[in-house]
């Protein structure tokens, strides 16, 4: 799987800056430390439910982890897009945000 994986460098950054084991990582969202790993590797899927637990053991913002989460799955889908056909999605998309929360 060649995704997109800033949430899953960051997830690792701070796991390694905090000393915080896998096996905490593995506890602390429910699975056993071979499917931990395999999801910090990419491997594995990255499931939304795990942000908060991890948010919380890494001691960082949830909106920061749900922030990468979503950067990564935007990239991950106009990966195969060319640029500038990403660049107007991302542009319209932004539009339409802005427009839902005003």
């Amino acid at each position: 799987m060649v995704n997109s994986n800033m949430l899953l460098a960051r997830i690792k950054q701070l796991r390694e800056e905090l000393n915080v084991q896998q096996r905490q990582m593995a506890d602390a969202i429910g699975v056993d430390a071979p499917m931990y790993s395999r999801i910090e590797r990419g491997i594995r899927p990255f499931r939304d439910e795990y942000i908060k637990p991890m948010a919380k053991i890494l001691k960082v913002d949830e909106d920061e982890l749900r922030s990468l989460w979503t950067a990564d799955k935007i990239i991950n889908v106009t990966k195969d897009e060319s640029d500038s056909v990403a660049q107007r999605a991302l542009h319209l998309a932004k539009s339409e945000i802005k427009t839902n929360l005003d």
